[in-house]
């Protein structure tokens, strides 16, 4: 069990960022997010409900500090876990279904081989812009999301605007339809780009 709100304090009074209220508001829910998905206790696993939510997609403008907060909380997070970026990510799943071609089941095949590296996916700045990734998307995160890998998203884009103008987008609406079952998605206003901030320039943490 982890206090990343505490934690997130800690950092900002630490590096003489500002404490902003957006910001501990998205503590609060990466907290909750944590330990609901990786507290493994016995005694929580029988009182627990059954949790369906087991993606966070944190969106919001360039230099409201995203980036930031999820990267504390991946820094935080002690079980298995892998942060690629998306397009690194969706060029080893090409390889691995060219190199599998003969595997009916190439893609569940993929999921399994990444449950056995990790309990959590990192994508920082999501976007889809590709046809071909946009077409298999649906089924690949289904299948993501039934291994139980959790997977967390900073985008600028909300679920909904992804791929808006994308040829044959009603083809990308599954994973538009799954990461909304199955993911948190909080938008993080901030007035202020922190990267533009003079009395941040010097102290520029990412």
């Amino acid at each position: 069990m982890i206090n990343f709100k505490r934690l997130f304090i800690k950092f900002c009074k630490k590096n003489n960022f500002e404490i902003n209220q957006s910001q501990l508001e998205i503590s609060d829910l990466l907290d909750r997010f944590y330990n609901t998905n990786f507290n493994q206790s016995l005694f929580s696993k029988i009182l627990k409900p059954k949790n369906d939510k087991i993606g966070f997609y944190l969106t919001g403008d360039v230099g409201v500090g995203k980036t930031m907060i999820l990267n504390l909380f991946f820094d935080e997070i002690k079980e298995k876990k892998l942060r690629l970026h998306f397009n690194e990510f969706m060029i080893n799943f090409h390889d691995f279904i060219f190199q599998n071609k003969n595997d009916e089941n190439g893609l569940v095949s993929f999921v399994k081989n990444l449950k056995k590296k990790t309990d959590l996916l990192y994508f920082d700045e999501f976007q889809v812009t590709n046809i071909v990734d946009a077409m298999i998307l649906g089924k690949l995160f289904q299948e993501i999301f039934s291994q139980n890998i959790k997977v967390i998203v900073t985008s600028n884009t909300k679920i909904s605007d992804l791929y808006k103008e994308g040829l044959q987008r009603d083809q990308f609406k599954p994973f538009i339809q799954i990461m909304q079952e199955k993911s948190i998605e909080h938008e993080l206003i901030i007035e202020d780009d922190y990267r533009k901030n003079k009395d941040n320039q010097k102290q520029r943490y990412f």
